[in-house]
């Protein structure tokens, strides 16, 4: 039955590509490689944007300028096949205190705004006609700006121009910034901190980028071949068609009461809030991370991708990925766990034929059917813990261990 779902799951998610599940995702797993290789100590950066690219997410990177942020971003672009979009393929600008609404939503009709007194933009060329839009410096937006409609287009995809209601082009919203605004209840936070964060909390994805480290790294960076490209192109209708059918790809419950927990503990623990809604969100982010990986299902891995998703500030990051990574780690200590509880039994089993087999008492039938019932017992826990055992390798090994023990004992007995 599995097997059947997930082939229906791929059948669907094909009749809209152009190639197969496995090209398309292969393609983003050769743009990662790539980009990994051009650039170093990126990995992290790297997968933040394709994870919020492939589940249309909106990303902000926090990091001193003149770490290839805006090189990479541009590397993402030139590798999207953009022939048959009608409209603007790119849009990139640094905010200021100089940028107005006109230079990010287009010129106001002068005429139609005598006539009627409302603002009426010709927007193509601008954000709200761009597939990919990349904001530098983003919190220096001005108070206009923030106030102009920004929050609606990333929101909800709409722009408000004149008496009509535009639906975006926009596929993937990516920004960089010096700094995060302050939380409210920082001691220091001021009136732009506080406006801020509404802008702020529009980002699902955020993501540390720290400069070259590795003494190596820097050597082979002034050496780097910067005309190095690659060949791979992905289509944005493959790209738009896996946006919109991201839900395809299964999500567990055992993924979902993972993620519910993380949110718990990093509540009760570090006391970092992890909204409703920026927790439902989330979801897509992990299915983005099995579809990268080839996958039409989700594991336990994928949850990594909420690295990217469940922190505020810059001390939560480690905080955040050391418990994703103890969650995650959750099923293998299971399966050792479980492993270790068959054994036992089965050395109890022993034990009781070696203490008892001289006596006329002597009933191995019994001892078997015990042995029997107790790893059937421990196959039931296995169960109602892990109800589809072979989404995580630990468990499903220890699983099918247990089975094969019971079938042996019943030989046996």
């Amino acid at each position: 039955m599995a097997i059947e779902y997930r082939d229906r799951q791929r059948a669907e998610l094909e009749t809209g590509l152009s190639e197969s599940l496995e090209q398309f995702s292969g393609k983003l797993r050769g743009i990662r490689d790539f980009l990994n290789h051009k650039y170093y100590e990126v990995d992290t950066f790297v997968e933040c944007i394709l994870l919020s690219m492939i589940s249309r997410t909106n990303m902000i990177a926090l990091g001193p300028p003149g770490i290839a942020k805006s090189a990479i971003l541009r590397e993402i672009v030139n590798v999207i096949d953009f022939d048959v979009f009608e409209g603007t393929p790119y849009f990139h600008i640094q905010m200021g205190t100089d940028i107005s609404p006109n230079n990010i939503l287009g010129a106001p009709d002068i005429e139609y705004y005598k006539r009627h007194g409302i603002i009426k933009r010709a927007y193509q060329g601008f954000l709200p006609d761009a597939a990919i839009a990349f904001f530098s410096e983003f919190y220096r937006i001005s108070d206009q700006v923030a106030n102009s409609g920004i929050l609606t287009i990333l929101n909800e995809g709409e722009f408000k121009n004149g008496t009509d209601t535009v639906k975006t082009n926009l596929r993937f919203f990516m920004a960089d910034t010096n700094f995060f605004p302050k939380q409210p209840d920082d001691l220091d936070a001021d009136e732009t901190d506080y406006r801020l964060q509404a802008l702020h909390d529009r980002f699902l994805s955020r993501v540390l980028v720290s400069p070259l480290q590795d003494d190596d790294n820097k050597v082979r960076m002034i050496l780097m071949d910067d005309h190095d490209s690659t060949d791979i192109k992905l289509s944005l209708n493959d790209l738009i068609w896996i946006q919109d059918h991201l839900e395809l790809v299964a999500l567990p419950e055992a993924i979902a009461r993972a993620m519910v927990e993380i949110s718990n503990t990093l509540t009760k623990k570090y006391k970092l809030f992890i909204s409703p809604r920026r927790l439902k969100m989330s979801r897509n982010l992990i299915r983005a991370s099995a579809l990268l990986s080839g996958r039409l299902t989700c594991r336990m891995e994928d949850l990594m991708a909420l690295q990217f998703s469940f922190w505020q500030k810059e001390e939560d990051i480690q905080k955040v990925r050391d418990l994703i990574l103890d969650t995650i780690c959750i099923p293998e200590a299971d399966g050792r766990k479980f492993d270790k509880m068959a054994l036992s039994i089965l050395q109890e089993l022993q034990s009781n034929i070696d203490n008892t087999h001289n006596l006329p008492t002597f009933n191995p039938e019994k001892l078997y059917r015990q042995a029997v019932s107790d790893l059937t017992k421990l196959l039931e826990m296995i169960l109602k813990k892990y109800p589809v055992p072979e989404e995580h390798t630990a468990v499903e090994k220890a699983f099918r261990q247990v089975e094969a023990e019971i079938r042996k004992l019943q030989l046996e007995a």
